[in-house]
């Protein structure tokens, strides 16, 4: 029975792999993104903390599809500048968070129709976190924080392919471990569009 359900199984992917056989896209390609953040870095700042979690990312994107299913990417993204105000019993401190990522990463395609394709990506991004801090009273000693590490990279998404070689593309990035006890740490999300184009 399991031997029938494999077979089964077997041809209706072998038969959906033929029909996406004529959405081959490979080579290089290229696109801008922009988009909304969301920020869960748990910042390291005195007192009660009142932070902007919401900003805006942008970035740019490229790689090479080596086949109609995978592709290695890079990309270089701002993930966002998040305001904050932290009180205390005497004091009010104030600044932002600004975080950028430079990531690599395989991106596994499934193309669904000639044009329309699902994605699913994981790899890693360098990430570089600063934090700014003021005193208004100046009687809480503050200073300036930056941090760049190591962490994972998650990714979906869907893309588009219009005539001419352009795309279309939405998806949602996952940053884990962005700062560190210096500035605070946690993951990032961003939510974005983008075009682009495959040369």
């Amino acid at each position: 029975m399991y031997k029938k359900a494999l077979a089964a199984v077997a041809v209706v992917l072998s038969s959906g792999l033929a029909h996406a056989q004529s959405s081959d896209k490979t080579g290089w390609y290229a696109g801008l993104d922009i988009g909304a953040s969301r920020s869960d870095v748990d910042l390291n700042v005195p007192g009660s903390v009142d932070a902007d979690k919401s900003g805006t990312m942008f970035g740019i994107s490229g790689g090479y599809r080596l086949n109609r299913n995978f592709a290695v990417e890079g990309a270089l993204a701002r993930l966002g500048s998040f305001d904050y105000n932290a009180t205390t019993a005497t004091d009010t401190v104030s600044g932002k968070l600004e975080a950028n990522a430079v990531s690599l990463a395989g991106v596994g395609i499934w193309p669904v129709t000639n044009a329309f394709s699902v994605y699913g990506k994981a790899g890693l991004a360098l990430t570089d976190a600063k934090l700014t801090a003021s005193s208004a009273s100046g009687l809480t000693p503050v200073g300036d924080a930056s941090h760049t590490g190591t962490g994972f990279l998650f990714g979906a998404g869907a893309t588009y392919d219009f005539q001419g070689g352009y795309f279309a593309k939405a998806g949602w990035d996952h940053y884990a471990k962005v700062g560190d006890g210096s500035t605070g740490q946690g993951d990032i999300n961003t939510y974005l569009v983008g075009v682009g184009m495959r040369f």
